[in-house]
């Protein structure tokens, strides 16, 4: 058998060097291609429905949110299984697709499905980001060389320019952030002020919610003030 091999290569010289030129582009092409991870990704393909209606007991929520998203997720192209969690205010249900699906497909899917689901009024199910359980990159602290800048501005600065700059990273899918104290501006209402303006309670929250529109730019120019000074992740 061996020696019929080797006849046959002497005998086919260029039909031989064309299949061995055709194996190694292959493997050129294959080898470029090839995921290489310090932790391969050995996770399903899932794709998470989060809904939260705040103040509905998990029984509830468990009837008129979870159930109907099941019956409609029932029956997608490469679905293996359906799990779901209800609880207080809450509702999760995961859908757990082959390894040929492709995760892109399978959220489109689950969005299309959606759209088609009979919710109580002012719910909004969100699907979760596309991200693996082994996807995690690393931890990082935010921290400043001015002691002027203290936890709640480095917040500030994490929220609207440390974050929109790292989810502006190709094929990153989220960023989770911890610690930090969160700006909050309250209002004291003098009800001798309000008699005497001729004014209630309902015209103050309707001009602070109009008010409020305008605070993203606020928050962003003073993000941009601390993003000058002297600070470092």
């Amino acid at each position: 058998m061996i020696r019929y091999l080797v006849d046959f290569a002497l005998r086919e010289k260029f039909l031989v060097l064309s299949l061995g030129i055709m194996l190694l582009i292959w493997g050129a092409i294959s080898f470029h291609r090839l995921p290489v991870e310090a932790y391969p990704d050995v996770a399903d393909n899932y794709v998470n429905v989060i809904t939260q209606w705040p103040g509905r007991a998990a029984e509830e929520v468990e009837r008129q949110v979870t159930v109907p998203i099941e019956l409609q997720m029932n029956g997608l192209p490469h679905l293996t299984h359906l799990r779901s969690v209800s609880l207080f205010g809450i509702s999760s249900v995961t859908m757990i697709f082959d390894d040929e699906s492709d995760d892109f497909e399978n959220r489109q899917r689950v969005l299309e499905r959606l759209s088609l689901v009979s919710l109580p009024p002012n719910l909004n199910p969100q699907i979760g980001p596309d991200y693996s359980p082994v996807g995690q990159i690393y931890f990082y602290t935010l921290q400043s060389t001015d002691p002027r800048y203290d936890i709640m501005a480095l917040k500030t600065l994490q929220d609207w320019v440390v974050l929109k700059q790292l989810k502006s990273v190709p094929d990153v899918a989220d960023v989770d952030i911890f610690g930090g104290i969160t700006r909050e501006y309250q209002v004291q209402v003098d009800p001798n002020k309000l008699i005497d303006y001729g004014l209630n309670i309902a015209q103050v929250e309707q001009a602070l919610a109009a008010n409020n529109v305008n605070a993203e730019e606020a928050l962003l120019r003073e993000a941009s003030r601390l993003s000058t000074s002297g600070w470092w992740v």
